[in-house]
């Protein structure tokens, strides 16, 4: 599988020593991405950037009325 579209020297194996597409390894990623840890994180921070959003239009509307 080679991509056609990567041509030149920044992606001339051969020169930077890397190895050739049928010889890298098949990709596996980290067991921390299918984790319940990472699924807490996650909606931890969605919690608190739409806390902080809500905070922001409150603020906001509070110092629009105030004037």
């Amino acid at each position: 599988m080679t991509n056609k579209a990567k041509r030149g020297r920044k992606y001339d194996r051969a020169k930077w020593g890397w190895k050739d597409e049928s010889q890298l390894q098949k990709y596996s990623p980290h067991p921390y991405y299918d984790s319940d840890r990472k699924q807490k994180t996650e909606e931890f921070s969605i919690k608190v950037i739409l806390g902080c959003i809500i905070l922001m239009v409150f603020l906001t509307t509070l110092l629009i009325f105030l004037k």
